[in-house]
């Protein structure tokens, strides 16, 4: 049996192309698992530095000595410090409530002037309407009066041509 280049090259090929994609598959599992081992690592080293740490800072507070070698004027001088900054902070608390207390009468003032003004508007919105109303009627009996002006007119008209007639050709 004699294979042809294409057929036989094909099926090698696809082969290897199996056995590579076996490889990288392997070699990707390896590297994963190395990774989350070298992640867990890190962090447990992360951890005992952070306890180490916090176990140097936690002695160097509660040493005894610390407070004997800063001395009564340096212990004043941070206390002094401390409720220099909270009187402070009270002060500048205490501006913000007076700034805030402002505002908020400032806003009722504010929103009973917009309140008086809505009465005006309404108030002012109904004369319109009732005047709108008036001017109507009034053209409409403008109109009426126009109307009755020129039948008025044209029976007097009829009136000065029939006493004409009755003068004339009596």
């Amino acid at each position: 049996v004699v294979a042809t280049p294409s057929s036989g090259s094909s099926g090698i090929n696809a082969e290897y192309e199996e056995e590579a994609e076996d490889f990288l598959r392997q070699q990707h599992h390896l590297h994963s698992d190395e990774l989350g081992t070298l992640q867990k690592q890190i962090r447990a080293a992360l951890n005992v530095q952070t306890e180490k740490k916090a176990k140097a800072d936690r002695e160097e507070l509660l040493a005894s000595g610390t407070v004997k070698k800063r001395g009564k004027k340096d212990v004043t001088k941070v206390a002094e410090d401390i409720t220099n900054t909270l009187q402070r902070n009270t002060e500048l608390l205490a501006a913000m409530v007076r700034q805030q207390e402002e505002t908020v009468k400032n806003l009722a003032t504010s929103s009973a002037e917009v309140d008086e003004v809505d009465g005006e508007y309404r108030t002012l919105s109904s004369v319109l309407v009732s005047s709108h109303r008036l001017v109507t009627k009034i053209g409409q009996r403008a109109m009426t009066d126009t109307i009755l002006t020129y039948l008025c007119f044209f029976l007097f008209l009829c009136t000065v041509a029939y006493v004409i007639q009755k003068r004339i050709f009596y």
